[in-house]
């Protein structure tokens, strides 16, 4: 699927968490190290069983509680039970006040900006968009820090708007967070396109209010014939759909 017009969009919104930022060095090593620190020692790939094992919490929570990301308390509230899940079969049972500690430790680990870097391609790619003209902004279901870890990041220049779903009140994919965001940066639908690694949260979410979306599959598993939107592996690729030559 091609973009039919890509000298008519003027604005750009991007999500954050897989799309421009990924853990780092990687959950289940930060994991290890913060858990070092309090003097619980294991095995990387204990916490790589623990953190597959947490993922079916991850997804059972996201169905049934879908305004977590819409409140700060319970986005903190839900990375805690998250971590309580993965590092409960390494702590003695009963032990509730020691896996609170841990999970919290972790959990506050990754508001900060050294637990986060960028993915290769982010720098080349919104340079070449700033200096083609687009407006830019982020939408991410994400707590308050991220716009600290944006910062720390340098990437504030880039942005005229950021929509973050803990402080603005609403997430993905609630038109309300996308009209909000069309709002902020004044901004007109059907010249306005989203990209993002969610179909339901990104594509879906734009999609809703008129906003063309651009799904980003990093991993490679898809092809452009078994989705019904933009498709890109990387986000250079989002150049070649505007027609931006390339650094």
């Amino acid at each position: 699927m091609k973009f039919e017009q890509p000298q008519s969009i003027r604005t750009i919104f991007l999500d954050a968490g897989f799309t421009l930022l990924r853990p780092f060095p990687s959950i289940p090593e930060i994991c290890q190290q913060v858990c070092r620190q309090l003097d619980l020692h294991l095995h990387l790939d204990q916490v790589k069983a623990g953190a597959e094992a947490a993922e079916d919490f991850y997804f059972r929570q996201n169905k049934m509680a879908k305004h977590i990301w819409a409140d700060e308390r319970a986005i903190n509230d839900f990375w805690t039970s998250y971590y309580t899940m993965l590092l409960r079969p390494f702590v003695e049972e009963q032990d509730e006040a020691r896996l609170y500690q841990l999970a919290s430790a972790v959990n506050q680990e990754f508001t900060k900006h050294t637990s986060w870097e960028l993915y290769p391609d982010v720098l080349p790619t919104l340079e070449a968009l700033q200096a083609h003209g687009y407006q830019l902004g982020v939408i991410s279901d994400w707590g308050i820090a991220l716009s600290s870890i944006l910062h720390h990041h340098k990437l504030n220049r880039f942005f005229d708007c950021l929509l973050i779903s803990a402080a603005s009140r609403h997430a993905k994919p609630s038109p309300q967070l996308y009209e909000m965001a069309l709002q902020r940066a004044n901004a007109i639908a059907d010249y306005t396109i989203h990209i993002g690694d969610s179909y339901i949260y990104d594509v879906l979410g734009a999609r809703s209010v008129g906003i063309t979306p651009i799904l980003l599959d990093r991993s490679g598993t898809l092809h452009a014939q078994q989705v019904d939107c933009l498709l890109v592996h990387s986000l250079t690729g989002l150049l070649d759909l505007l027609e931006v030559a390339q650094p």
